[in-house]
């Protein structure tokens, strides 16, 4: 297996070409090899409305006002054996799509599906002289349905013109989407206000080959045969972070064993499951132990095809020199002036907390701290931007919590963190799983009661990270019996589950048989919320005898 980059760019570069299988090339000269006139156009000026996205913007647009007409060109048909031909040695495939003229591209056409299933569209600006009026309502439709509809996709958008004036087209871009999602849909600093992003999109204009376009714009001109590793480098910048980049990976690998895992569970096995559900009835709904056996060949498909190490000493390295920033708060956390921070952090991320700390000249303030709990936390502090950053509370959150991918009732059950405004509490269910479905009747479900953290050691408490409202949240819980709440609720019929409703103002809710209200917080993943159960059940069975006091008091505790 080829070794990975131990540059953070080539590896960002290298999970996004392991990830991406799908392009679109969409143009009005594909299949006849036709060439279309340009007339000779005056400049177009920014609208006076868009906020600048650069500062060089106003001084483009004295440029391009200052610039004289162009002459007459032929706009040549597109060199799409390189487009397609570059992008297969890559490994990925790249659709050729020549609409009609009075072809639709809204959301509800034929060649948006087509768009919104791949992962790179490129798209001529002028369809049949239409000066970017198709290009601009498909790349409105596309951003608006990943924002809306499917916040998880990722995808690129490139926009491939003869313009010469590329800030121009930019400008209408600009002002098209940001009518429709507003502040979501910002440019990015360093790309002469040619560059767009979103959470989980990124629009580039490019600009074809032929025609000389004066700096700094001129890097923005591409050829068809180098359109694929342009668009490869810009996907990178997508997921340009390490963790992001390696979980690029591990989605590529299941991909490429797809058919493996499926052999899996190939139609042989089929009178087996079906014994199998057979048996379970009507207790146990078989068909929910497929999720399980999935989730067990994905992990092993990881587990055995990912390369080893995923993130090298020399990568992580690289990211402390080239990508991290040392935020104002380390002169504070360090109490000494003239630290090599990036030392420091080197050896944090390389050979561990412990090691680091061990800098007794460099870390005077944490080694000063007797508080184990708060000298923990300084150290976490670190490699945060700044002291008031979360991200430390955003990754704990993200290694505990389940992900909710579609619109699924949330149902009441272990792992899950409810709110009590009454009681102006927190409150994590420990019911047993098998305790809260197929419920036909009332049932009573056990939580424990948490508290919100206050940043101290909190007695031994164990810690969780919740998220509402995008806001993060510590809490603290004691898995004592004194510690422990009761309610009962009523199942959903149809379900035998305890369902939330959504009330008025939009948030979810249970609520028992008095009509006290539980707003749903939040949901653990199984093995976190099994450790407050197995943590609970062992308080419960202590044993309590009298013996003599100073025998007792031999015991190991």
């Amino acid at each position: 297996m080829t070794p990975l980059p131990d540059n953070v760019i080539e590896y960002s570069k290298k999970a996004a070409e392991s990830f991406i299988q799908t392009a679109v090339f969409i143009d009005d000269r594909i299949y006849k090899g036709a060439t279309k006139t340009l007339a000779p156009k005056a400049p177009i000026e920014a609208p006076k409305s868009r906020k600048r996205a650069i500062k060089s913007a106003e001084k483009n647009d004295k440029l391009e006002t200052n610039q004289k007409q162009d002459p007459v060109e032929e706009d040549p048909s597109p060199d799409t054996y390189d487009i397609v031909h570059y992008f297969a040695k890559k490994q990925i495939v790249c659709s050729l799509y020549q609409p009609k003229q009075d072809a639709s591209v809204a959301p509800q056409s034929d060649i948006f599906p087509l768009c919104k299933a791949a992962d790179i569209v490129i798209v001529d600006w002028d369809l049949y002289g239409d000066k970017g009026k198709k290009a601009q309502e498909l790349v409105d439709g596309l951003i608006k349905q990943a924002v809306e509809d499917v916040p998880e996709q990722l995808r690129l958008i490139l926009i491939y013109t003869q313009e010469l004036n590329l800030q121009a087209v930019a400008n209408e871009i600009y002002e098209t989407v940001y009518k429709s999602i507003g502040d979501v849909f910002q440019p990015v600093d360093g790309d002469e206000g040619l560059v767009f992003y979103t959470q989980n999109s990124r629009v580039v204009v490019l600009g074809k080959p032929g025609r000389e376009r004066p700096e700094p714009y001129a890097r923005f001109t591409v050829n068809e045969k180098d359109l694929a590793d342009v668009a490869i480098g810009e996907f990178a910048k997508l997921a340009s972070g390490i963790l992001h980049a390696a979980t690029l990976m591990g989605l590529a690998e299941i991909r490429k064993n797809s058919r493996k895992i499926l052999s899996k569970f190939n139609s042989n096995l089929d009178p087996a499951f079906l014994t199998h559900l057979a048996m379970c009835l009507p207790l146990e709904d078989a068909s929910s132990h497929v999720i399980p056996l999935l989730v067990s060949e994905i992990e092993s498909v990881l587990e055995d095809v990912l390369p080893t190490p995923l993130l090298s000493t020399k990568l992580i390295e690289n990211w402390v020199d080239s990508v991290w920033k040392p935020g104002d708060h380390l002169e504070t956390l360090f109490e000494k002036k003239g630290v090599d921070y990036r030392s420091v952090a080197k050896i944090l991320c390389t050979k561990g907390f412990k090691e680091a700390i061990k800098q007794e000249d460099k870390v005077p303030n944490i080694n000063a701290e007797k508080d184990k709990t708060k000298k923990i936390r300084k150290a976490a502090q670190i490699l945060m931007p700044s002291a008031e950053s979360d991200t430390n509370q955003r990754f704990s959150h993200l290694m505990a919590s389940r992900t909710f991918y579609g619109g699924k009732a949330k149902a009441l059950k272990l792992g899950s963190v409810v709110y009590n405004r009454e009681r102006d509490r927190f409150l994590l269910c420990v019911q047993p799983i098998c305790d809260s479905v197929r419920l036909r009747y009332e049932r009573i479900f056990v939580f424990l009661q948490m508290e919100k953290s206050n940043g101290g050691s909190s007695d031994g408490a164990s810690h969780i990270v919740i998220k509402a409202d995008d806001t993060v949240q510590e809490l603290v819980y004691q898995a004592k019996s004194y510690r422990c709440f009761t309610a009962s609720f009523k199942p959903d019929i149809g379900s035998g589950e305890v369902l939330a409703y959504t009330d008025e103002q939009g948030d979810l809710v249970f609520e028992d048989i008095v009509g006290s209200k539980y707003y749903w917080a939040d949901q653990l993943r199984t093995s976190h919320a099994q450790r407050a159960v197995e943590q609970f059940a062992s308080d419960l069975s202590r044993v309590g005898l009298t013996e003599s006091e100073w025998l007792r008091r031999l015991e190991p505790k």
